[in-house]
């Protein structure tokens, strides 16, 4: 018998204090994909850990990490360190519902919708320093 923790959804891992209501327009992006998600409070540990662990936890092998300011998006088989999308806020609404539906999208095995509302891919905004993603400078 499956339970509950054994269901087949995106885990996101959220640190302490951080709600669904703040980062709405990921989950709603998960949510117009048709795959279904699960909500944890897990502390402040590192996000890029937290992400990688709440894939390892997925049956679907992807997972997510939040703060009120950040949001990772990792996948199992990928290495701890280096997740498939960090973005950092300020972005637009459009950008957010589009990491939620890249984030389900990866569990259905389609192509990506794009980050940056811009066409040049300036405003993707990853975190400064994070390996093998452009910076900004924004």
């Amino acid at each position: 018998m499956i339970g509950l923790n054994d269901a087949p959804t995106i885990v996101i891992s959220a640190a302490d204090g951080v709600t669904e209501q703040q980062w709405q327009q990921v989950l709603f992006g998960i949510e117009e994909e048709g795959i279904p998600w699960r909500w944890q409070q897990e502390g402040n540990d590192d996000i890029v850990q937290r992400a990688w662990e709440a894939a390892a936890r997925s049956l679907l092998l992807v997972g997510l990490a939040c703060t009120t300011e950040e949001m990772v998006v990792h996948y199992r088989n990928l290495p701890a360190s280096e997740p498939l999308f960090r973005l950092a806020r300020p972005q637009e609404e459009q950008q957010w519902r589009h990491l939620g539906n890249n984030a389900a999208r990866l569990v259905k095995g389609l192509p990506f919708k794009p980050l940056s509302p811009r066409p040049n891919g300036a405003g993707l905004n990853p975190m400064p320093g994070t390996p093998g993603k452009p910076s900004t400078g924004e």
